[in-house]
């Protein structure tokens, strides 16, 4: 994904929401990376849209806790260090691990067989050692969960919480120990969904979560950068 990308060729209603969906899109994959500084005059230029768009855009981002405003109004890229890392992936658990054993419970066969057709689109995104596509699939497997768990509730805090941690979950796909122990932990979720085992299915998610959470954790603990941006944060906040 390059800077050009990102630019919204339409002029649609909602061009916030656009623009909001793009730049979630930039973090998860890394084209602006935690601690980097975001200039709304600069987004302007890449996005094509006007300046108050954009700033109704950060707005979004900074109430999700994406992007942070420290002194002088100065819009970076939310830096989660190991601990905040941890407690995102325990909610995630939670959430998820509910959120699947509903979907079992509750979905219909379109939905199941959607879940199936995006594993299979995630595999072939891990033959081809594509993380951004590998991520993107992922994102959709999970929603696909979330939406289809029958709860709104449920539904809108987890997608905050995939939200917030779409770098690391780019990063930690990227680790070669990583990437197919995790498709292989999801495959196991598949399966338990496939076969209308709803206990399986919540078993196997939580512990997919679980070793993800401990693979992202060990990358930012062993990030000789970690100190250093755990202090900027501290300093900026």
């Amino acid at each position: 994904m390059e800077l050009d990308s990102l630019r919204i060729i339409s002029n649609p209603v909602l061009v916030r929401d656009y623009a909001v969906e793009k730049l979630r899109n930039a973090l998860a994959i890394g084209l602006y990376k935690p601690g980097d500084r975001l200039v709304d005059r600069d987004l302007c230029e890449v996005l094509q849209i006007s300046r108050t768009s954009v700033r109704e855009a950060l707005r979004q981002l900074q109430a999700e806790k994406l992007i942070t405003v420290g002194p002088r109004r100065r819009i970076s890229v939310t830096v989660l260090t190991a601990d905040d890392a941890a407690d995102i992936y325990l909610l995630r658990e939670m959430l998820e691990g509910e959120a699947i054993s509903r979907f079992v419970e509750r979905a219909d066969a379109a939905s199941i067989q959607s879940l199936s057709s995006l594993y299979k689109a995630m595999r072939k995104a891990v033959d081809n050692k594509d993380i951004s596509e590998l991520v993107s699939f992922s994102n959709q497997f999970t929603e696909t969960i979330l939406a289809g768990c029958g709860s709104d509730t449920i539904h809108a805090f987890g997608m905050q919480l995939l939200h917030r941690v779409g770098y690391l979950k780019a990063t930690a796909m990227a680790e070669p120990n990583r990437l197919g122990v995790g498709f292989d932990e999801l495959g196991a979720v598949v399966k338990a969904v496939n076969d209308r085992n709803a206990k399986a299915a919540k078993k196997a998610m939580i512990e997919h979560i679980r070793k993800a959470s401990e693979a992202i954790a060990a990358h930012l603990r062993a990030d000789p950068q970690q100190a250093t941006k755990k202090q900027t944060k501290k300093s900026t906040a």
